[in-house]
């Protein structure tokens, strides 16, 4: 029998989707520590290297993504939000 779906997606997965619909780049729903954003900007830029399911959930096979992180103009001193586009 096969595996039942909860109808749930990550929260990655449903934010690459989104951004795939899109031209240009796109600011991720979630505001980040300084450390957490760099790493996960990274491991964005680097996703097409490794199996992207690593890492980095959503990215599709064969697909290669930028990303860059930046402090949050909206929010708290301390806050950093990141950018992704996909590159093809």
């Amino acid at each position: 029998m096969g595996q039942l779906s909860t109808g749930r997606t990550s929260f990655w997965a449903r934010t690459f989707a989104q951004a795939r619909a899109h031209q240009g780049w796109v600011k991720v729903g979630r505001q980040y520590t300084r450390a957490t954003a760099a790493q996960v900007a990274s491991d964005i830029n680097n996703a097409h290297r490794r199996a992207a399911h690593q890492r980095v959930r959503g990215v599709a096979e064969g697909e290669r993504w930028e990303a860059f992180w930046e402090a949050a103009p909206e929010g708290p001193h301390g806050d950093f939000v990141i950018w992704i586009r996909r590159v093809h």
